[in-house]
């Protein structure tokens, strides 16, 4: 009797496994996107628990994202400085990224093309969310020249009480700022160019926002321009989408 009730159980255990995978291989049958979302998040969260550690010994923290790159830096001089990309996301298109702080700035070549160098990060939180373009595309912008001239020719206010924050702050603004949230979170401009673009002096740097953001009630805020105190431009941040109508949307003014 024992002899024939050890087969029998061998053989419910083998029939019970093969339910078990085929419901398995059914539920990634019938949910192939969903499953693959969920490895990809998984996978995304994995990389970045692992490289924080790499991240705290490189130090790199938001500001040197902001003050340290230009148009002219070459991903060699980022490893050189900060080491290599500290992880990637993406099973078809593969996004490196670096990790500062609280934020993860993505290589975002879709968006502005360089075999050299970083051109454009696109920047999220751990959670993903959009926080903003950091770009650094100087030449392409048509305001550049305009605000450099006013550095050189000394019309650019400095004797202010400049405002400090921690530039991680930066990317607490969005699209949808107006004016009155920008005087409700700074005070008052301290100082505004000829074409009507205000600007603050914050940190080491001179932030200046849009064109008519300040008599336009509407304006929403789609960028501003951060340049050094002598007048060197560092960075744009972009707020506005990314993409608009499934074409990019930068704001090149």
């Amino acid at each position: 009797m024992k002899k024939i009730i050890k087969p029998m159980l061998a053989l419910l255990l083998i029939v019970i496994g093969v339910i078990v995978l085929v419901k398995i291989n059914r539920t990634w049958t019938l949910n192939p996107e969903q499953n693959m979302n969920e490895a990809s998040e998984l996978k995304y969260e994995q990389n970045l628990s692992e490289t924080s550690a790499l991240n705290s010994k490189k130090n790199l923290n938001v500001e040197y994202f902001i003050n340290n790159i230009d148009s002219d830096t070459t991903y060699e001089d980022l490893e050189r400085e900060i080491g290599p990309f500290t992880g990637s996301i993406g099973s078809g298109i593969v996004r490196d990224y670096y990790k500062a702080e609280d934020l993860v700035f993505l290589d975002n070549w879709l968006l502005g093309s360089s075999t050299k160098g970083p051109v454009i990060f696109e920047v999220e939180d751990i959670s993903e969310n959009y926080k903003g373009l950091i770009m650094y595309i100087e030449k392409n912008f048509k305001s550049t020249e305009y605000i450099k001239k006013l550095f050189a020719e000394k019309k650019i206010i400095s004797d202010v009480d400049k405002i400090e924050i921690k530039p991680r702050q930066f990317f607490d603004l969005n699209d949808e700022y107006t004016y009155e949230d920008i005087e409700n979170l700074y005070g008052k401009p301290h100082g505004i160019t000829d074409n009507n673009r205000i600007y603050y002096h914050i940190n080491s740097y001179y932030v200046f926002f849009p064109v008519d953001f300040f008599s336009n009630p509407e304006s929403k805020l789609n960028y501003i321009d951060l340049y050094s105190e002598d007048g060197k431009f560092k960075c744009r941040i972009q707020y506005a989408p990314r993409f608009l109508n499934n074409s990019s949307n930068l704001f090149l003014d």
